[in-house]
């Protein structure tokens, strides 16, 4: 059998009302020179089965097993085996258009890109359209330099930058050249242990290419699931935004990223705290408690230090304000903000 031209990787858990519709677009594809890697990550459901039975229905379906360890060592499982020219990865709640990867496919070789990222559309299980993703035009960066200064984009923007980050960091938005990660023997972070796992991949993936493609075209669907575990409150979460940061600063520093690298990851810090200072708000604790659960983030000595040596009057006015009340432990107005907030634009 010919080597496919691209190895498409899916980790599943606990989707059987999703799987058929995210499996169904991928045999469906216009390009027919692929194969789909299901890995089982131990679901507790009927998975295991449904994708024993997609294997017996298309050669083109590999099926693996595994011990639960989570998402990242998931597509591990798949990397193992993928043979394809090129690799994507899908979530198991998701689905590709049907010209996704023939289109991909013609993109990178046509522009000898390494990696090629596109948009997705946000969507709920009503079928709505929340949102997509920014992308605005096909651009092609083809040196160190314009390859380093996207991949700190997708970091974070720079502090007067309105918008925290027009780049999105998921990998399942991009085709990788399967020879890179074969080569330097890439593999993802657990997300157990650093919460963005995507984006550290996607860094380690940058910081090895030297053609890397954009384009506005949206050919993923993600599926909105406000039950997910990156959108519910969890207590431990600014612990794990506290030693990912530290650990992003420690990449950033080896790979003489400097200052610029620090802006970057720092404004990425204060953002994944802003956003769960917000899911604290909105959850169902009561308000003493979440008036001291504030205090508890905000008593770190980390935002005194950042606010020595980062610019945060820089940043969009709102963000500046919040800022400025977490470092100076004003916590019940940093409450009265959000609830203020969640009042004015309840959605």
């Amino acid at each position: 059998m010919n080597r496919p031209k691209v190895s498409i990787i899916v980790p599943i858990y606990n989707v059987e009302k999703y799987l058929p519709c995210c499996i169904d677009s991928l045999v469906n594809q216009t390009l027919t020179d692929i194969e789909i890697i299901l890995v089982d990550d131990e679901s507790p459901d009927h998975c295991h089965t449904m994708c024993d039975e997609y294997a017996k229905q298309d050669h083109r379906v590999k099926v693996v097993h595994k011990k639960n360890g989570g998402l990242g060592f998931a597509r591990n499982s798949g990397l193992e085996i993928a043979a394809g020219e090129f690799v994507a990865f899908v979530d198991s709640d998701d689905y590709v258009e049907l010209n996704t990867y023939q289109k991909l496919y013609a993109l990178a070789t046509d522009t000898k890109a390494d990696v090629v990222y596109f948009t997705f559309r946000r969507f709920n299980d009503q079928g709505v359209v929340l949102g997509k993703s920014k992308i605005k035009k096909e651009l092609l960066f083809n040196n160190e330099a314009e390859v380093r200064g996207f991949m700190l984009d997708m970091i974070a923007n720079s502090p007067e930058v309105k918008s925290n980050r027009d780049i999105e960091v998921s990998s399942c938005c991009a085709l990788y050249r399967n020879e890179l990660i074969k080569k330097y023997e890439l593999r993802f972070k657990s997300e157990r242990e650093l919460i963005s796992e995507d984006l550290l991949f996607n860094m380690d993936y940058l910081l090895l290419s030297s053609n890397v493609m954009t384009v506005p075209d949206t050919f993923y669907n993600y599926r909105w699931n406000p039950s997910s575990l990156s959108k519910t409150f969890r207590a431990d979460r600014v612990t794990k935004y506290h030693f990912f940061y530290q650990y992003l600063l420690e990449i950033l520093n080896i790979n003489n990223l400097g200052m610029d690298g620090y802006l970057r990851a720092t404004r990425w810090f204060i953002e994944h705290v802003r956003n769960d200072i917000r899911r604290y708000i909105q959850s169902s604790l009561t308000k003493k408690e979440k008036i001291q659960r504030l205090k508890e983030v905000a008593n770190h000595h980390i935002w005194r230090e950042i606010a020595a040596s980062f610019p945060y009057k820089k940043l969009p006015c709102k963000q500046a304000l919040q800022f400025y009340l977490l470092q100076n432990r004003y916590c019940h107005l940093l409450y009265y903000l959000e609830v203020f907030k969640k009042i004015v634009s309840p959605n």
